[in-house]
């Protein structure tokens, strides 16, 4: 699963990431990215590349959703 940039690593930071306030969205969210997580290790196993491929896409464009709302929300 390790590709340059790695969003999934970025992700797994990401949902254990500590914050000091939790906003109503970050718990819903981070239920989305284990579950993008779990695919993606599903795809590895199987040998998917197109679907880690689509996955990996899916992961950059989470990790900077989530990291700019938590950057809007001051976390």
């Amino acid at each position: 699963m390790e590709r340059d940039g790695d969003p999934f690593e970025r992700l797994e930071r990401l949902i254990f990431r500590p914050v000091s306030t939790r906003p109503d969205w970050l718990k819903a969210w981070r239920h989305e990215a284990q579950h993008l997580l779990f695919l993606a290790r599903r795809a590895a196993d199987d040998d998917d590349d197109e679907l880690l491929h689509e996955l990996e896409d899916q992961a950059r464009v989470m990790g900077d959703m989530v990291e700019g709302r938590l950057a809007a929300d001051g976390l």
